[in-house]
């Protein structure tokens, strides 16, 4: 009497089965370019993406790209603070003790070297605090 409007079991099955595949697929994708990341390769992009003339399955080629914490460290080297430095890092939260190896990024702001690299070991190209960009975008590789 008044289910008419929901669907048949048949309908909801398939609905259930493509959403399902959609979600597989996209989970595997995430885990694929996660090892890519973690092996510090990325897809190159192909430089003509005319898919009208070829047939066969596009080979997608790798190259070894300089990490951000790579490019970081060939811009910016880290320095020792003297005895009469008070604050505090905002990724740890702990105060910087004397002789600490520290970091001061182009906005101005300071972090602990260790905590700045663990940073951009996550591919974060930004100020922690401001989020100001830390390096020059690189239009070349592809964001994931």
């Amino acid at each position: 009497m008044g289910l008419s409007s929901l669907p048949t079991p048949s309908e909801g099955m398939l609905t259930l089965v493509l959403v399902n595949t959609a979600l597989t697929i996209s989970i595997l994708k995430s885990i694929a370019f996660a090892a890519l990341r973690a092996l510090r390769l990325r897809p190159l992009p192909d430089p003509s993406p005319d898919f009208s003339t070829d047939d066969s399955a596009a080979a997608v080629t790798f190259s070894a790209e300089p990490s951000p914490l790579d490019r970081f460290r060939s811009r910016f080297k880290p320095f020792r603070i003297g005895r009469r430095w008070a604050g505090d890092c905002r990724v740890c939260l702990a105060r910087f003790e004397p002789e600490s190896e520290v970091d001061r990024l182009p906005c101005g702001h300071v972090f602990h070297k260790a905590c700045i690299d663990r940073w951009l070991e996550y591919h974060h190209v930004t100020c922690p605090l401001c989020r100001s960009r830390l390096l020059p975008p690189d239009d070349s590789l592809p964001s994931f």
